[in-house]
């Protein structure tokens, strides 16, 4: 009798470790956070958010290189070169509507509710991308933006959508993504939360379009440099 081997999916088989590299990187964050919370008075997350974030980034991505070969890793980071153009013009378009709305919310939170923005002024805080103002934290972040963005779209979205199955698992998969990583700002409040499920969905379309992850990283740092700026992150419930 012949035996015959299963020969399974590469693809598939190695997105079963980056969901579950994703996942806790994901979980080990919200934790991680709830500590810092629970420990101190004020939340520190503001202040160590990004080196957290690297840190974390770091404990998860090691055991993922042990499991999955480092070509398949890589693969997404290379720039597909046909669809550049349209990865560019699409990127520019989600800066101009995800950075108006950020705006936008702003104003209209001022207009109406002053007092949510105590701490949020003035309008634009440009100050602190001035030199001997910026932060080592500012500096980290585009190796934080780097981080997330593949775990969002390559460890999160492509993983999930390989392994589900349906007409809509592209949908489903990037709303887990979504979901997952609003509440790893969960600390911010409920504006926060909104605005990076919001934004995750602006960065996936760019994503699925063009597979350009570069242009996504780019856009994350823009968008998050101009949240920053305007400090929707201290965003304000008053009762």
């Amino acid at each position: 009798m012949e035996t015959t081997k299963t020969q399974l999916d590469p693809k598939k088989q190695y997105s079963e470790y980056l969901i579950i590299a994703y996942l806790t990187y994901m979980s080990l964050y919200i934790i991680f956070n709830s500590a810092f919370e629970y420990l101190y008075e004020s939340n520190p997350i503001y202040k160590f958010g990004n080196y957290m974030a690297l840190i974390l980034a770091i404990f998860t991505l090691v055991p993922l290189v042990r499991k999955v070969p480092t070509d398949f890793l890589i693969e997404p980071l290379k720039v597909n070169k046909a669809k550049l153009w349209n990865a560019v013009t699409r990127g520019a378009l989600v800066c101009i509507i995800f950075g108006g709305i950020m705006i936008l919310v702003k104003y209209a939170i001022l207009k109406n509710s002053p007092q949510m923005l105590i701490r949020c002024r003035p309008f634009f805080y440009i100050d602190r991308l001035k030199p001997g103002r910026i932060t080592i934290n500012t500096m980290l972040y585009p190796f934080t933006a780097f981080w997330q963005e593949y775990c969002m779209n390559v460890m999160g979205y492509d993983g999930m959508h390989t392994l589900l199955v349906g007409n809509h698992r592209k949908y489903k998969s990037v709303s887990v993504v979504a979901l997952f990583f609003g509440a790893m700002h969960y600390t911010y409040g409920f504006p926060m939360i909104a605005m990076t499920i919001l934004f995750v969905l602006f960065m996936n379309y760019i994503y699925r379009r063009t597979k350009n992850l570069w242009v996504c990283m780019i856009v994350h740092i823009i968008l998050g440099q101009l949240l920053f700026t305007l400090q929707l992150q201290k965003i304000t419930f008053t009762f």
